[in-house]
C-alpha cells in the first residue's frame, strides 16, 4: 500500500516530537482541518495494519506518541518510502532532472526518455524544455537538438558542469533509485573512496557534494571532453594534499580532471579554502563591509557584534569567489526551506546582494544568498543566557546553518547557561551535555532531540518540550511531586506516573510554538495621519524632518532621532536610497525610538540628497528591535519593485488614494 506524502509528513513530526502530539497541533502544522488530520491517521493505520505494525491510538487530552517499537519500524518504513518509485515531480523537479541528466548524457536523450524519466506526457515535455533553455540562458548556455545527437547542452564546458553541480543534490535521491544494481555499486564504490579522502583531509563536505562528485567521475569524466583553465596556478594546485589523494585514487583519470576534481574538493568544502591558494581576501572583505552596509540599510537594523558578523561573511565569500572564479556551483539543499521559514530575510538579503552586484562584478545565485540569509538571521537573534543547563547542537550543514540552529535554540531557550554548535564529525557520545539537538540520527543519544536543518514549528515545541524535562528546576519539582505521591502510588508504578505527568504538563504547557514576531505590513502604519503630499521645494534635511513629523506626533520616535538620521547622512555618509527616487530614512533604535512606526512623504518637487541622487518618496521608519519591522521592509520592496510605482503615488490628487493603492498593492498581515 502507497502511503501518500501528506501521511508521511505526519509520521515524521511523530518520530520528531520525542513525546505526545495533538490532532489541532498536526491540523496547524499541517494548515488543514482537524477532519482532515483523522481522515489520514485513518489511511496511516491502515498502511500500519498491512506492514503488521500496531495502529496510532489517540490518548484522551495527551494525544499521539509512538511506541519505541513503533518508532523503530516505522523510521525503516519511511525510508523505504522515500526510495519508492511512487512520486510525483514539481515542474522545477523535473527541470532540474532534465538539466541534470542532460549533462550526464548516459546516453542519446529524446522526448520519449525524458517521458519515461518523468512520467509526464509529450506535450508536458515540450513545455518543459522552453523552460530549460530559459533557464539555461542565465549561464550562456542552449538546449540543442538533432535526430543523430538528441538533446545537448550547448556553451562553455565550465559552465555546464557548474549548472549540474548548482542542481544535482536536489535529485540525488530520484537519481539514485533509477540506478540499475551495477551502477549503484560502481558509484558507492567512487562515494567511498571520497569519503575516505574527506576523512584523510579532516574536512567536511557541503551536503550532496559527495554524490554530485561521484555520479560526476561516473558518468562525465569518461566523456573525455576538452577541458582548459584559464589564469590558474596549476603547480600550486598540484602541491595540494587534495591533488594527492585524486592521484592515489583515481589514478586513470586525465590530468585536467583531476586538477578540476582538486578545485571541486578544495571549494566544496564548509571549512574556507586554504589560504594560500586564494586571492581575494582584500577583495571579500571589501565585499563583506559592503553587503553589511546594505543590509543594515535596507533592514534598518545595526548590528551590535558586526565586526565578527563581517568576519562571518568574508569567510564564506571568500571561497564563493574562490568558486565562481573557476565555475564550481554549489546546490544548497536547504533552499527552498530557507525561502520558506525564513522568507522575509531571504528577500531582503537577496536585495542587498543585487544592489552591489554591479559593483563586485559577479552574479551570486539563490543557493549561496540562502546561506548568506543563515548568517544575518544568526547575528540577527537576540543572545540572552542564564544558569540552567547545557545543550549541544550537531549539525552537518555548514556554519552558517548551525550558527542559525543555535541562535534560534538561544531564544527558543533563554535559560540555557551553554549553547554550543558543532560539526557532526567532531560528536563525541561522551560529551557531558543535558540535552542534545541534531538534524541527523546519533543512534545512542539518549537526549536526543531529532529536528530539521530549518526549524519547522513542530521542532520547536519539541525543543521547548524536551528543555522542560531537562531544565533542573522542574526535576527538583518533579522531587517533591514524588515524595507527595508516593504515599499514594506502589514504587512500581511511580516512574509511569510521572513520565505521564511530565508529558501531560509539557504538552499543556507548549501545544503551540513561539511565533517568529516579523512585525506587522506597510499598511497598518501608512494609514492617512501618516501620509504626506509635499508639493512646495524642500531641501533634504527639511525634508527627512516634514517626513518624520507623523512620527514625532504619535511619540513613536524623539526628534534625537530626526537629528541622528540627518548625522548618519551628513557625517557617517549613510546613503539611505532603495532605488532610484526612494529614500528610506532610519537610524539605530537607541537614538530615540520608542515603538515601530513608518510614515510616508511624497515630493512633487524631487529632493536632492548630498550624493547627488534625487528622491520623490521618503519613507521615515522607526524599529524597536530588530525583527518587528521586517514585514515593512518587504512590503516596500516589494511595492516599489514596480517601476510605475511612483508616478502612480505622485499621480494620487488625495491622501485617501494613496492609502488605497498601497492597500491594494501589498499583502495582508
Amino acid at each position: 500500500m502507497y502511503l501518500e506524502p501528506r501521511c508521511q509528513d505526519i509520521l515524521q513530526m511523530m518520530i520528531i516530537s520525542n513525546g505526545y502530539v495533538k490532532i489541532q497541533d498536526i491540523a496547524s502544522q499541517m494548515q488543514v482541518s482537524r477532519r482532515s488530520v483523522y481522515y489520514d491517521i485513518e489511511k496511516i493505520n491502515q498502511w500500519l495494519q498491512e506492514e503488521n505494525i500496531d495502529p496510532l491510538v489517540q490518548e484522551r487530552q495527551k494525544g499521539i506518541i509512538l511506541s519505541v517499537t513503533q518508532l523503530k519500524a516505522i523510521k525503516q518504513l519511511l525510508f523505504e518510502c522515500q526510495d519508492s518509485d511512487l512520486v510525483v515531480l514539481t515542474p522545477e523537479e523535473r527541470n532540474q532532472i532534465q538539466i541534470c541528466y542532460t549533462v550526464l548524457r548516459e546516453k542519446l536523450l529524446y522526448i520519449e526518455d525524458y517521458m519515461s524519466l518523468c512520467d509526464v506526457s509529450r506535450n508536458t515535455i515540450v513545455n518543459d524544455l522552453k523552460t530549460v533553455n530559459t533557464m539555461l540562458e542565465d549561464y550562456n548556455l542552449h538546449l540543442s537538438y538533432s535526430i543523430k545527437s538528441g538533446y545537448t547542452i550547448k556553451g562553455d564546458l565550465i559552465r555546464k558542469r557548474a549548472v549540474y553541480f548548482l542542481m544535482f543534490p536536489m535529485i540525488w535521491k530520484f537519481y539514485h533509485k533509477k540506478l540499475t544494481d551495477e551502477k549503484r555499486e560502481e558509484i558507492a564504490g567512487i562515494i567511498k573512496k571520497l569519503k575516505t579522502i574527506e576523512s584523510s583531509l579532516k574536512a567536511e563536505y557541503v551536503s550532496g557534494t559527495i554524490p554530485a562528485l561521484a555520479v560526476f567521475i561516473a558518468n562525465i569524466v569518461p566523456q573525455k571532453e576538452d577541458l582548459r583553465f584559464l589564469d590558474m596556478d596549476e603547480s600550486e594546485l598540484e602541491s595540494t594534499k587534495e591533488y594527492a589523494l585524486i592521484q592515489k585514487y583515481f589514478p586513470n583519470m586525465i590530468k585536467n580532471e583531476q586538477i578540476y576534481l582538486t578545485l571541486h574538493l578544495l571549494g566544496s568544502r564548509l571549512q574556507t579554502v586554504p589560504v594560500n591558494l586564494l586571492k581575494e581576501d582584500h577583495e571579500s572583505s571589501r565585499i563583506a563591509s559592503m553587503l553589511v552596509n546594505r543590509f543594515e540599510q535596507i533592514s534598518c537594523t545595526q548590528y551590535e557584534h558586526r565586526d565578527e558578523l563581517v568576519q562571518a561573511l568574508q569567510t564564506h565569500l571568500k571561497t564563493s569567489m574562490y568558486r565562481y572564479r573557476y565555475g564550481i556551483q554549489l546546490g544548497n539543499p536547504m533552499l527552498a526551506t530557507i525561502q520558506n521559514e525564513y522568507s522575509e530575510l531571504f528577500e531582503i538579503t537577496k536585495k542587498a546582494f543585487e544592489s552591489i552586484e554591479k559593483q563586485i562584478g559577479f552574479v551570486i545565485n539563490d543557493a549561496e544568498i540562502a546561506y548568506l540569509t543563515l548568517h544575518f538571521g544568526a547575528f540577527m537573534t537576540p543572545n540572552k543566557l542564564h544558569k540552567a543547563y547545557r545543550i549541544l547542537i550537531v549539525y552537518p550543514n555548514g556554519i552558517g546553518a548551525g550558527n542559525m540552529l543555535r541562535n534560534e535554540v538561544q531564544s527558543l531557550v533563554p535559560d540555557a547557561s551553554e549553547i554550543v554548535n558543532i560539526p557532526l564529525s567532531s560528536y563525541q557520545p561522551n560529551h557531558g551535555y543535558d540535552v542534545v539537538i541534531s538534524t541527523v540520527d546519533l543512534e545512542n543519544e539518549k537526549n536526543l532531540i531529532l529536528v530539521h536543518p530549518i526549524l519547522t514549528d513542530q521542532d520547536r515545541v519539541t525543543i521547548l518540550r524536551q528543555c522542560i524535562r531537562s531544565d533542573n528546576r522542574a526535576q527538583l519539582m518533579m522531587n517533591d511531586i514524588k515524595k507527595i505521591a508516593s504515599k499514594y502510588i506502589e514504587d512500581s508504578q511511580m516512574n509511569n506516573f510521572l513520565d505521564d505527568l511530565q508529558n501531560y504538563y509539557s504538552s499543556m504547557r507548549f501545544s503551540q510554538a513561539p511565533l517568529r514576531d516579523f512585525g506587522l505590513g506597510l499598511s497598518h502604519y501608512l494609514q492617512s495621519s501618516h501620509i504626506l503630499i509635499e508639493r512646495q521645494e524642500y531641501d533634504w534635511k527639511n525634508a527627512i524632518k516634514r517626513a518624520c513629523q507623523p512620527l514625532l506626533f504619535e511619540d513613536s520616535i524623539t526628534q534625537g532621532y530626526v537629528d541622528a538620521i540627518i548625522y548618519d547622512q551628513e557625517v557617517r555618509g549613510l546613503y539611505m536610497f532603495l532605488n532610484d527616487d526612494l529614500v528610506l530614512a532610519h537610524s539605530g533604535r537607541q537614538n530615540g525610538v520608542k515603538r515601530t512606526d513608518v510614515s510616508c512623504a511624497i515630493f512633487h518637487k524631487p529632493v536632492t540628497f548630498l550624493n547627488g541622487q534625487k528622491a520623490r518618496v521618503i519613507i521615515a521608519l522607526c524599529a524597536e528591535d530588530q525583527t518587528k519591522h521586517i514585514h515593512v521592509l518587504n512590503d516596500i520592496l516589494h511595492l516599489f519593485s514596480k517601476e510605475d510605482t511612483i508616478q502612480e503615488l505622485l499621480s494620487c490628487k488625495s491622501v485617501a488614494k494613496i492609502e488605497a493603492l498601497i492597500k491594494a498593492n501589498t499583502p495582508k498581515r
